[in-house]
């Protein structure tokens, strides 16, 4: 099952996003993401949150529209955003879209980036999608969807990541070491697609900005042939 997960971060609806959000089986607005949702057209199942940045005009749309409407309490261990992920995984969600998680405040930007790897200790996979750049985790071995021109950066959130090694990138790795404490992997470019990038150890995040008119939003990633590494 496929889940998309919209926060109250800066998103622009675009017709991209609408169709990404219509691909979805399940779409969790967390808290203020209803916004979103509304200017898109688009009615979630559920909207959580403790509604400190829904309005009440919001929350009557969304409820009228049949979503469920679940409230947490402001002084709470998690953040909306990590409660909303939490439910798409007990409803059994495969893959999932986070959207507008990046942006807002700097420390929900990092902490939801954090997220990725939740979601990757549970077999699961997500990527972070904001306009033309998407963040995901790298795995085993991970096909990087692009064009010719597209950014790639390979950022360690682990202390390193070892054994890392890239296919189709301006700037090659091979087997290389990449350190937490290093801007090595940061910057590179896809010369050949499709690019692809392979750990043996360690988180990676891999960023990818895409250049090309073709929008990030509108991309299946490929299937891997490997499960995720731990850390």
């Amino acid at each position: 099952m496929h889940a998309a997960i919209i926060g109250s971060g800066p998103v622009r609806p675009t017709r991209p996003l609408r169709d990404l959000l219509r691909r979805a089986n399940l779409v969790i607005c967390a808290d203020g993401g209803v916004r979103i949702a509304r200017a898109l057209g688009i009615v979630p199942q559920v909207v959580m949150g403790d509604f400190d940045s829904a309005g009440a005009a919001l929350l009557s749309w969304a409820r009228r529209k049949g979503a469920r409407l679940i409230a947490h309490p402001r002084e709470k261990n998690q953040t909306d955003t990590e409660l909303a992920v939490e439910y798409a995984l007990n409803a059994g969600a495969e893959e999932l879209d986070l959207l507008g998680v990046l942006g807002a405040r700097i420390d929900h930007t990092l902490a939801n980036m954090g997220l990725l790897i939740h979601v990757a200790g549970q077999q699961k996979r997500a990527r972070i999608v904001q306009g033309r750049v998407e963040l995901f985790l790298a795995e085993t071995q991970t096909p990087i969807a692009g064009h010719r021109g597209d950014l790639v950066s390979l950022i360690p959130l682990s202390d390193s990541v070892a054994g890392v090694t890239t296919q189709g990138l301006k700037y090659p790795l091979d087997d290389t070491v990449l350190r937490i404490s290093s801007t090595l992997g940061v910057s590179n470019e896809i010369t050949m697609a499709p690019a692809s990038v392979s750990v043996h150890r360690g988180w990676l995040l891999v960023v990818v900005t895409h250049r090309s008119d073709r929008k990030a939003e509108t991309r299946k990633r490929e299937k891997p042939g490997n499960e995720k590494q731990g850390k």
